[in-house]
């Protein structure tokens, strides 16, 4: 090929160009591709690290914890041992006061149980008694409080009786004065009348004595003068009837007025029966109250005191328990000094295994920092290329939706 051939195609800059820029981007997807993988890598890394050394921490933490715990209870069992002597006769001291004390409440509450069944018995057999007793005077007090009902319901119909006699004296003196009035009233027509016809007779005789007209007049006169005559006698008549009548109504006034007296007193005689009868049966309720309080305040003071004792018998019990379970663990660990070698030959390897993880912990953390150090940059560099990349997808995203 003529190398002026190929100088014109440099100059056009179109093959030789073409292949630099194609050089140039594989080199930088290349490099880019390499970062990522370097990154990537790092921070795997980073994070195996990390969880190496977090495990390690807690794994630390465990061996101290265990080992803290074997310290406490080998401290305990040496301090046992040590104190064993006085722990055992201490804690037996306890044991036989508590008994002692279990004993004495037991008989105490057992004293004080039978003594509160023997007056239970007592206060029922004294309630039937005193029921008996009140049974007679309860029947007479309340047929007295009947009577006293019964008495004041006679009272009440007495007073009704009573007005209905004074309603009846009252309408038969309006009735007497209005038939005596209404009589009277006859008798004034009846003179009215004749008098008119009297004066009449009398100028008839002035101007024509012996006439037909006069003898007729008197003939009036005579009729008028028996009318009222008749109405006179009408007079006394009605007002002996009427008086008759009021005077009956005022004996049967009379009469209820008695009744009422009576009832009245019967219903007070019968209320003072009733409030003596209700005042001695109220007294005997009482005292039998008095008594039965008196037997039950006793059986609550027994109670209380029995409940005292229990209380006092289980906090014993409780020392009792206590003691014996102290007793029973200085016991166990004198008998077992195997035990307490063994504990203190595992707690030294315990101490060499808590060294040796926490030498580990110290070389993996400072791995780690040495780790975090040596790959900052790369990390850096991934996280930089991670955040372009989300840039660039942002990017053609807003452009894609602004076209």
């Amino acid at each position: 090929m003529p190398d002026s051939w190929n100088r014109g195609k440099d100059d056009a800059g179109t093959p030789g160009r073409g292949n630099d820029a194609l050089d140039a981007a594989r080199d930088a997807a290349s490099g880019a591709a390499e970062t990522l993988r370097n990154g990537v890598s790092a921070v795997r890394d980073l994070r195996a690290a990390v969880k190496r050394h977090s495990s390690a921490k807690t794994r630390l933490r465990e061996l101290e914890e265990a080992l803290d715990a074997d310290e406490e209870t080998l401290a305990h069992r040496e301090d046992v041992e040590r104190n064993f002597e006085e722990i055992v006769s201490t804690q037996s001291e306890i044991i036989e006061k508590a008994k002692r004390e279990m004993e004495r409440r037991s008989g105490e509450v057992k004293k004080l149980e039978d003594r509160i069944s023997e007056l239970d018995k007592t206060l029922s057999q004294m309630r039937d008694k005193h029921e008996q007793e009140l049974r007679p005077h309860k029947k007479i007090m309340e047929a007295a409080r009947g009577r006293s009902e019964e008495a004041s319901r006679a009272v009440g119909d007495a007073k009704r009786a009573v007005k209905s006699a004074e309603a009846q004296v009252k309408d038969a003196t309006e009735r007497r004065e209005q038939s005596i009035a209404s009589a009277n009233r006859a008798v004034d027509a009846s003179q009215s009348r004749l008098r008119k016809v009297q004066e009449e007779l009398r100028r008839a005789q002035g101007e024509r004595g012996g006439s037909p007209a006069t003898r007729q007049l008197q003939d009036e006169v005579t009729t008028e003068l028996a009318r009222v005559e008749a109405a006179r006698s009408d007079v006394s008549t009605v007002t002996r009837s009427a008086q008759s009548t009021v005077d009956a109504a005022q004996t049967h006034l009379w009469t209820q007025k008695q009744s009422l007296e009576e009832a009245q007193r019967e219903a007070d005689e019968a209320k003072s029966e009733y409030d003596e009868r209700k005042a001695e049966y109220d007294e005997l309720v009482e005292k039998a109250e008095a008594e039965e309080k008196k037997l039950e305040d006793e059986i609550k003071r027994l109670n209380d005191d029995a409940e005292e004792s229990k209380a006092a018998h289980d906090e014993a019990a409780d020392r009792f328990d206590e003691a014996s379970t102290l007793l029973n663990e200085a016991n166990s660990i004198h008998e077992t000094p195997e035990e307490t070698v063994r504990l203190r030959q595992s707690i030294a390897d315990q101490r060499q295994d808590v060294a040796s993880q926490s030498s580990l912990v110290d070389d993996l953390a400072e791995g780690e920092r040495s780790l975090r150090e040596h790959t900052r940059g790369v990390r850096l560099s991934l996280y930089a290329a991670i955040a372009a990349g989300v840039i660039v997808i942002v990017a053609i995203i807003l452009l894609i939706v602004l076209l």
